[in-house]
């Protein structure tokens, strides 16, 4: 049977994404010239490269301008992987975790929602999230503990519990699927977030894939007001804040 091969713009596009992920643009991202001397390419494969980069949000263009990297941690187009920590140091707070609870358990409520057998051990971690010493958001996840087994051994207190997913596990979840509502805060919750009891929360909930099956479940809530979540799809990079200096977008009064 014959070996398939990618083709060349595929290889070339699959080798720049891996480079933006290592942080090697940081400094600046080459123009299709320079990348069309270094792949020895034509002008018009480095293009065509580029393209699926664009779509899935990781570089962007403007108009008279170069190429530059917009999410080095965009993996694909499909799912929301963001990190909460990277949301709040990217407008220069600082970011903090208290962890409240990081062990291996089981819990028949979370396979359950994720399909899986009542037994299945996970890894699970709750924190209350802190920006510039003010608690934003509480916390919880349920990851497969085939997976993630080596989470219980980090220190999640200053770091993205992704960012150590993919630097001690090898693991990058590749979609999922997202549930936003709010809710009113419980006594104990009200408590975590300096809130008032029966103060609305934003909460999320998570749920995410590993190559087709599902391996995460994960709660957040989040005080509105002290944080804003930024979702780029495409190449979104001439209208990315919506008008807004620091990253928040531009309040609009509804009538």
């Amino acid at each position: 049977m014959a070996v398939r091969t990618l083709p060349r713009w595929r290889q070339i596009s699959d080798d720049l994404l891996r480079r933006v992920k290592e942080g090697e643009f940081a400094d600046g991202f080459p123009g299709e010239l320079a990348l069309a001397t270094e792949y020895e390419a034509s002008r018009g494969t480095i293009r065509r490269a580029l393209g699926p980069l664009r779509d899935q949000g990781v570089v962007g263009r403007a108009r008279g301008r170069q190429s530059y990297v917009i999410n080095a941690n965009r993996a694909t187009g499909i799912g929301p992987m963001y990190s909460l920590r990277d949301a709040i140091t990217a407008h220069g707070s600082q970011e903090r975790s208290e962890v409240l609870a990081q062990e291996l358990t089981t819990n028949a409520t979370v396979a359950g929602a994720l399909g899986l057998d009542p037994q299945t051990p996970f890894v699970h971690v709750t924190r209350v999230r802190y920006g510039d010493e003010t608690p934003f958001a509480l916390d919880r996840l349920w990851i497969i503990a085939s997976l993630a087994a080596p989470l219980l051994e980090a220190d999640l207190s200053e770091t993205s519990v992704y960012a150590q997913l993919r630097s001690r596990c090898g693991v990058e979840f590749d979609a999922g699927v997202e549930y936003t509502r709010s809710i009113a805060a419980t006594p104990e919750i009200a408590a975590r977030l300096r809130v008032a009891e029966g103060s609305p929360l934003l909460t999320i909930r998570r749920k995410s894939c590993l190559a087709g099956q599902a391996a995460e479940l994960r709660d957040t809530c989040a005080v509105g007001e002290r944080v804003t979540l930024t979702h780029v799809f495409g190449d979104a990079s001439a209208v990315l804040n919506c008008g807004g200096g620091d990253g928040r977008p531009v309040e609009i009064p509804w009538d």
